[in-house]
């Protein structure tokens, strides 16, 4: 067998060995390297698994982020909703630091008369028939201070006539409605929403109570002299 290799010319002897070899390859490939490859197989497949789920805990992980940035967000919208509407036990002392913030400015209150409460969408209304003596520049002083309040007001109805006896305090007799808008206790028991609180609809047309910071009601022009 030897002597018929080495019979043979040099390039088939050559051919004959690298059939051999391949065969050699073949084998070891197929039948020692096969569990390994297995094995490299399996390992590949779960870092392909390993990397989708944690892909899909990278998503879940940033939308809770943004969960709670959001609920955190809403929940100092609602706070702050909360101190523009107070609650229904807190009106009775929104009236007394609204006599308060008149008897300030040096009005002289001659009615004061609240009226029954009034639901207007998502929140209800508390109305106050006010009149006072004042002169001008207390009048003027007192709605200033209702603009800077950080509660919601409105001031309608306004009717202003001069006096007939007249002093330095007292030059003009006022007549308005003033409304602060609470919050009702099923309003209070609910999650906080999205979207912002909006402004207060006004009964019967009127224009919409102005929101904290900004003028209620536009100063009374000085009166002509009588």
């Amino acid at each position: 067998m030897l002597d018929k290799f080495k019979a043979l010319a040099w390039h088939l002897q050559l051919i004959v060995l690298v059939g051999i070899a391949g065969l050699l390859y073949l084998s070891v490939w197929y039948f020692v390297t096969s569990g390994t490859r297995a094995e490299i197989q399996a390992v590949e497949d779960q870092v392909v698994q390993k990397t989708a789920q944690n892909e899909t805990a990278r998503i879940a992980t940033q939308r809770i982020n943004e969960f709670r940035s959001l609920y955190a967000s809403k929940s100092q919208e609602y706070d702050e909703l909360k101190v523009l509407l107070p609650e229904q036990r807190e009106i009775t002392n929104v009236l007394q630091g609204l006599q308060d913030t008149a008897g300030e400015s040096r009005l002289i209150v001659m009615r004061f008369t609240p009226r029954e409460d009034a639901q207007q969408e998502a929140i209800m209304a508390k109305p106050v028939e006010i009149e006072v003596d004042s002169n001008f520049n207390n009048l003027r002083d007192f709605f200033e201070k209702m603009a800077k309040l950080q509660r919601i007001v409105s001031i309608t109805d306004f009717k202003l006539m001069t006096l007939n006896s007249q002093s330095d305090t007292r030059t003009l007799h006022a007549q308005f409605l003033l409304t602060a808008y609470y919050a009702s206790p099923d309003d209070l028991s609910k999650p906080a929403q999205p979207n912002k609180p909006g402004q207060p609809p006004a009964p019967n047309g009127q224009q919409p109570p102005a929101p904290a910071g900004q003028q209620p009601a536009p100063p009374p022009a000085a009166p002509p002299a009588s």
